[in-house]
């Protein structure tokens, strides 16, 4: 399917959608379908389709037939990963126009794909299951006056009639831009002890939910935080998962 971020479209394939039709947040054009036209739409979750890790939501690469490269040998704390879509082109630039741009309408079309992922992809959670928000370093609150994460997480409990804990967990006080230099087991063993639960998750399952997940790292550190509280399962649904990259540990 041609994508109007790609390729200059024919008119002619623009015949039929309303003229008051909303416009796509990517690309501009007028759409049938919401927020996000039908070729951005697909540019998105079709990639998702792809042969991933099922504990951290990596699109496998070739030859990654025995183990996951990025958390194979971590063994990442979680039982399984969704992720809405990868964080490259033109994914990506939702995410930019949430983070960066502050533009929080953008929440609703990243909070709608990942919760479409995780009813395709995520196995189904009981009523009394926890979704809490990675929470933001006091640093990123102050620059950017909203933490990501916890706005997703409201819409996506929300959306799974789930209950939402926006302030169950201690964030970080460490420095996160210093971690984005160590390579995953690095970074990973930096982030040990980094939170802690304010509240008892005995006998709970828990979703946890972020923007981007990069190494796991972040997600790894938080689910240790919740089984030392009592969780019995922690999953995680992130909007966006960063492709595979080598990078020496």
């Amino acid at each position: 399917m041609a994508h109007p971020l790609f390729r200059r479209e024919s008119p002619h394939r623009l015949v039929g959608i309303p003229l008051l039709a909303r416009p796509c947040v990517l690309c501009g054009l007028r759409s049938q379908s919401g927020s996000l036209c039908t070729f951005c739409r697909h540019a998105l979750t079709t990639p998702a389709q792809q042969l991933r890790c099922s504990r951290c939501a990596l699109a496998l690469p070739p030859l990654a037939l025995l183990a996951c490269p990025d958390c194979g040998a971590g063994q990442l704390s979680l039982q399984a990963t969704v992720a809405g879509f990868d964080y490259e082109h033109p994914g990506d630039m939702l995410i930019h126009a949430f983070k960066i741009s502050r533009r929080l309408e953008m929440a609703a079309v990243l909070a709608g794909l990942m919760v479409q992922q995780w009813r395709r992809h995520g196995p189904v959670l009981n009523a009394a299951c926890r979704v809490i928000p990675v929470p933001s370093q006091r640093s990123a609150l102050l620059r950017r006056g909203f933490n990501p994460a916890a706005v997703l997480a409201r819409r996506v409990a929300h959306s799974l009639g789930l209950s939402a804990r926006l302030h169950s967990v201690v964030a970080p006080s460490r420095d996160g831009q210093a971690q984005k230099n160590l390579g995953r087991q690095a970074r990973r063993q930096a982030m040990r002890g980094a939170f802690s639960v304010r509240e008892s998750l005995l006998g709970s399952d828990v979703l946890l939910v972020d923007d981007v997940l990069t190494t796991g790292a972040t997600l790894d550190a938080l689910a240790r935080a919740c089984r030392v509280a009592g969780a019995s399962s922690v999953y995680a649904l992130v909007a966006a998962r960063a492709p595979w990259k080598w990078k020496a540990s």
